[in-house]
This record gives C-alpha cells, sequence and structure tokens, in this order.
C-alpha cells in the first residue's frame, strides 16, 4: 500500500535500509564449541526500528490529513448553487444556449463578479443565479445604482443571443431572518418586489413579457441550511440563499417535439 501510494519515495528510503530489512534470511552463527545458533533478520537493532518507526510517520500522517480533508469537503457546502433542483451538476454542452453561455460568462468574469452572479449550462437551457446583497440593499427593493449597468448589459445579451422559443422565469429567494426596520412586511413582499424590479428590467430590454414568469419564494427554498444542527445561525449560508435566479430555457412545447 506504501508504494503505492509513494513509489519513489518507498524505493528510495528501501535503498537507505540494512540489507537485513530488505531481504530477510537466517544468519548461522557458530560457537567456539561447534553450537549453531539462528538468528532470524527480522529481529532487527534497535536503531532499525527506530528507522522503520519514522518511515511509517512520515508516510501515515500525509495521507491521514488528506482524507480528514476530503471527508470535512464532503460533509460542508455543496460545490454548486443548484444541488437541490433538477439540475445535474454537469455543465452540458452543444446546446442552443452555448453563445448565451459564452458571452454572459465572459461579462461577468470581465466585470469580477464572478464570486456574486453565477452562470450555467444546463439540459434546458440556462441559468443565471445572482446574488441579492449584490444589487440591492438589505431590506430593500430599489436596484442599486451602480449595477444597473451590468444587469442591463447581461440581460440585453440574453436577449439578443437566446434562441427563439424561449421562455425566462425570475424567482426570488431569501433567507429566514424576519425583516426588521423595513417598509415591507415580511419576507414573501420583499421577495416579490426584489423579484419585480428584476422582471422590470428584462421587460424594458425589449422581451416580450408573455414568456416571462415571475416567482417568489422567500425563505422556504433555501439551497443550504441557514442554521446548523444545534439551532446556531449559519451566517455565510443565509447571505447565500439571498439570490435572484433568471432561468432562460426552451419552452416545454418546444421540449417536447411540438
Amino acid at each position: 500500500m506504501i508504494g503505492c501510494i509513494y513509489p519513489r519515495a518507498t524505493n528510495q528510503l528501501l535503498l537507505r535500509m540494512p540489507l537485513n530489512m530488505r531481504r530477510p534470511k537466517t544468519i548461522v552463527k557458530k560457537h567456539s564449541k561447534g553450537q549453531v545458533d539462528h538468528i532470524d533478520a527480522w529481529l532487527i537493532s534497535y536503531a532499525d526500528m527506530i528507522t522503520l518507526l519514522f518511515i511509517v510517520v512520515v508516510i501515515a500522517i500525509p495521507v491521514t490529513m488528506k482524507k480528514n480533508t476530503v471527508n470535512e469537503t464532503s460533509q460542508g457546502e455543496p460545490e454548486h448553487p443548484y444541488y437541490k433542483s433538477d439540475y445535474t451538476g454537469l455543465l452540458s454542452i452543444n446546446t442552443l444556449y452555448d453563445e448565451s453561455y459564452r458571452q454572459v460568462s465572459g461579462l461577468i468574469i470581465s466585470n469580477n463578479e464572478d464570486e456574486d452572479i453565477a452562470v450555467d449550462k444546463t439540459e434546458k437551457g440556462l441559468w443565471l443565479d445572482i446574488s441579492v446583497p449584490l444589487i440591492f440593499e438589505k431590506g430593500e427593493a430599489d436596484i442599486k445604482e451602480e449595477q444597473l449597468p451590468l444587469l442591463k448589459t447581461i440581460i440585453n445579451t440574453i436577449k439578443n443571443t437566446m434562441p427563439d422559443n424561449s421562455v425566462l422565469e425570475v424567482a426570488g429567494y431569501t433567507d429566514d431572518t424576519p425583516l426588521e426596520n423595513s417598509k415591507f412586511a415580511n419576507n414573501w413582499e420583499l421577495s416579490s418586489m426584489q423579484t419585480a424590479r428584476v422582471a422590470s428590467l428584462i421587460i424594458d430590454s425589449g422581451i416580450d413579457p408573455k414568456i416571462l414568469h415571475i416567482t417568489s419564494y422567500a425563505g422556504n427554498a433555501p439551497i443550504v441550511p441557514n442554521i446548523d444542527s444545534s439551532g446556531k445561525p449559519i451566517l455565510k449560508n443565509r447571505v447565500r440563499n439571498q439570490r435572484i435566479l433568471i432561468k432562460v430555457e426552451m419552452a416545454q412545447s418546444k421540449l417536447a417535439g411540438s
């Protein structure tokens, strides 16, 4: 097993080992009276034992650390934001939305917003996941002025590159924190208004309102847990659950081949 994980290092260590450790054999020792003692090679010296223990420790520690790292990653947050949906988790290739994906992802990266805006191709179309704190102040539904140019450019790019027979859905999400000092009564109202603001930008770009659907989920569809098993809030997860999701997909009749 050790040789499989670290073949080069193991071979070098074996070359440095005493010969009696490399090739076990029986050593014959004769006494003056003609008696013969058989000394087995596995009865190594104290120094050889220390060397062997050192080899085991040096190799075992990195392997253990790597195993723990993998376990911690698997028990943490999912890598992809759509793990609770029908998204496959794999980037679809050779779809009608290749050009939309290429141009939109280029805009996001060139504006250094790839940590707050995610774009992916699915089997049905294109998904754009926007962090609410990026475009809205806390508890507000007016889009930040400094983010309007980028949002408008992204929406115009989608309009100019999406295939015919596409439909759009704008879905709004919040975390589970009750609103405080807000003009909205609850997260339902806040989520609905934030979604409507983004939908208005889409309509203003010239996209037909008839192919646009609006949905508000408030805090009822988190993609990561808002609290841990002991009930303690997970702040970074609450921020992540606040998002606007824009889906650009083929109409169901087109997918069905009609």
